[in-house]
C-alpha cells in the first residue's frame, strides 16, 4: 500500500493488543502516555492513526484522543479509517 498523502511526513501512532488485554483501557492509557510524549519532546507535530472502520472500539479510542476522521480508504481488504490529531501548541 501506498502512503496517504494526509498521513506523509506526519508522526503515525499505532497499537496492538492480544484479544485478552482488550477493555482494561491499556491502549488507552498507553497511547496517551506516547501522545504527552511526543508533545513534549516534538510541540506541534501532528500525528496520524490509521485503523479499519469496523474496529468501532479502536475509532472510539482514536476520538477520544483527539483524532478527527480525514479519510476512508480500501487496504488489506477492508476499508480504513485514516484520522488526524491536530498539532498541540504549547502554552507559554
Amino acid at each position: 500500500m501506498h502512503r496517504r498523502p494526509t498521513a506523509t511526513g506526519k508522526t503515525d501512532l499505532g497499537y496492538l493488543f492480544l484479544p485478552q488485554a482488550w477493555g482494561f483501557g491499556y491502549a488507552t492509557e498507553a497511547c496517551a502516555a506516547a501522545l504527552d510524549w511526543l508533545d513534549g519532546v516534538l510541540p506541534g507535530e501532528p500525528v496520524v492513526l490509521t485503523t479499519q472502520s469496523a474496529n468501532v472500539s479502536s475509532m472510539r479510542l482514536a476520538a477520544k484522543l483527539g483524532f478527527t476522521e480525514v479519510e476512508r480508504f480500501h487496504a488489506w481488504d477492508a476499508e480504513q479509517w485514516l484520522g488526524l490529531r491536530s498539532p498541540v501548541t504549547p502554552s507559554a
